[in-house]
This record gives C-alpha cells, structure tokens and sequence, in this order.
C-alpha cells in the first residue's frame, strides 16, 4: 500500500481496518476508495494474488482488480453433500471452501412405516425359528414396502427442490453404501448425472459441518482434476494451443473455449487500437507503426473473453503444470471443427 500512489488518507484507512480482523479465512479481498467505501471479503479459498516464495501480494490503485475473483467464482462449483443418518438426514451446501447446512431440509419426511401405533402381526414359533404369522405377515410386509418407497419418492423431491433452490451442480453422498445407492435409485437422471461421489458414514451422529467438509473434500479435489485432464486430453486430439496461436484465434473469433492457468506470469504487448500480442515480433507483423503497452496475461484475458464470445476456464495443480508444459501456457477449443475423413 505505502508502495503505492495512493490518495494521503488511504493506505492508513486500510491498515487500520486491516488491524482490527482476527484472521479466520484464508484470504481476504479489499476494495477501498478516497471516499467512504471500504468493503472486506473473507474467503475460505486460496486465490492467484499471494506468492509467498517471492514475498508477492497483489495491490492495485485505480480500475477495481476483480481478475482473482473471477478466478474463484470459475475454479469452485456448488457442491451438495445428502448425509443419510440413521437418526435425520442432513443436507449441507459447499461453495468457495464454506460449508452450510440448510436446516431442517428433511423435516417434512413422511413416517408412516415408523407410526408408534403400528401394530406388528403376531408371532408363531416352529423348529426353534420365529416365523410371522400367515396372510397378516404378508400385509404387513407389503405396507413397510409401500411406506419405504413414499419415504424414499419423498425424500427425492425434495432433494430435487433443494438442488434447484440453492443452484447445485454436483452432489455428494454420506452414509452406508447400501442406503446411498437406494436412495440414488429413487432420483430422476438428471440428479444422478449429478453425483461425484460417496463417503462412508462418519463415526458419531450429527457431525460439525467442518468434519462434513474434511470427509468430502478429497472427493471434489479428485473429481475436479479429472475434469480438467479430460478437458486437456480433448484440446490434445482436436484443440489449439500456445499464447500466440490462442490469442490469434480468440481475436479472431475461432475459439469458444479458452483454458488458462491458475497462475497467469506471462507478460503480453496491447497493441494502441486494442489487439494483444505476445512479443515485438508480432507487433510489428500485426501492428506496424502503432504504439504497444507490455500488460499481464491475467489483466487482459478476462476482458478478451467476454469480447470474443468464449467461456474462460482455469485449470490448477497437475492439469495447470500440463497446460504449461504440453500446451504451452494456453489453449482452447474451436467453434467449428473439421470433420476428419476416412
């Protein structure tokens, strides 16, 4: 902030708010003005702003720096996580590494087959073995059957109502194997297309929310990769790729698709009337006689992408170290492609 060229009053304003928070997130997201605005966002995630090894974190002065945003909102999907507990079922909402759990989703559950004034049909005794007793068996029989299956219809409206409400786009399953995959059964294809993933039953009732997260968090970390790396593996058989190909091809039109690292280090040339390019090589090919401007990669590929038509996706971890290896640091996806012939 002192590094800055900032209005006099500023930067201790900041600081001084900065002070006052006990840290508890991960990250915190600032945006300040000279006036009266002053707004401090907590986020449980990590975000492409801090480099510890080189002592780096990212300040800037003047248009808002919503980029690491952007980054968040792209790299965390909703995720859904239907605890089947032996005692009430529990739904919790995951986004941006915070962990809810709506309250009392289940509640409305029909308990026909549990009423207390259930009679169970007499018992007979043969060889030893407790035998139920003739027709009054099999009628009750049949009524449990039924009221398991309202029980189970029930719960998937409702779990439908609860995806649509809180706008999931993954779900996960907590309990035992046999009463997840029931339940699963029960649901309408396009909640099953949904589902990544089953964690076992945790060891007490009623479990904390952060152990909810700590049990499924492995699961979305796996699923999450494995999107990325069929996504790569797409782009491999039928995509393109490197910074000065992609670029060309956004700019022009070509791709829908752009895939970017989670950490963005490449520098670019902005050429005066707009065009990016990588180097003073292709300024001079595609730009002769105007004046360029060296930016960051990251600064510019938001505002490329939204004035290109093409959906920005990032990758991090194994995929971000094969994007920047295999690919060359960016790639992406045509909106046309050629039919390959026999």
């Amino acid at each position: 902030l002192k590094g800055l060229d900032l209005p006099r009053e500023l930067a201790p304003k900041v600081i001084k708010e900065l002070d006052l928070i006990i840290p508890a997130a991960r990250t915190y997201v600032v945006f300040a003005d000279n006036n009266d605005l002053m707004k401090i966002y907590a986020l449980q995630v990590d975000l492409p702003v801090v480099d510890l090894a080189h002592s780096r974190i990212e300040v800037r002065w003047g248009k808002p720096y919503v980029f690491p945003l952007v980054y968040a909102i792209d790299e965390y999907s909703r995720q859904g996580v239907v605890l089947l507990d032996k005692a009430k079922w529990h739904f919790y909402t995951l986004h941006l590494g915070e962990i809810h759990e709506v309250a009392d989703a289940f509640l409305d559950i029909p308990r026909d087959h549990s009423r207390k004034d259930e009679k169970r049909p007499a018992m007979r005794f043969e060889q030893g073995l407790v035998l139920r007793g003739g027709a009054e068996g099999d009628h009750f029989e049949r009524h449990i059957e039924a009221s398991v299956q309202r029980f189970y219809k029930h719960n998937a409206s409702v779990l439908e109502k609860l995806v649509a409400a809180w706008h999931i786009d993954e779900l996960i399953f907590m309990g035992p194997n046999e009463d997840t995959r029931f339940f699963e059964s029960y649901l309408p294809k396009a909640l099953r297309q949904r589902v990544i993933g089953y964690a076992p039953s945790l060891p007490k009732p009623a479990p904390s929310a952060g152990e909810v997260l700590q049990k499924v968090a492995p699961i979305i970390e796996e699923k999450m990769q494995a999107t990325e790396q069929a996504l790569l593996d797409e782009i491999r058989d039928v995509g393109r790729w490197t910074i000065p190909t992609v670029l060309n091809d956004l700019q022009m039109g070509r791709l829908h698709l752009l895939v970017a690292p989670w950490k963005v280090e490449s520098d670019v040339l902005r050429c005066a009337r707009g065009l990016v390019v990588e180097d003073q090589a292709a300024a001079k090919a595609y730009c002769p006689g105007q004046a360029t401007q060296e930016v960051a990669l990251r600064d510019v590929l938001p505002d490329l992408a939204v004035a290109h038509g093409a959906r920005l996706e990032f990758v991090h971890g194994e995929s971000e170290s094969r994007l920047l290896n295999e690919f060359g640091g960016l790639a992406g996806l045509s909106r046309w492609r050629r039919v390959k012939e026999d």
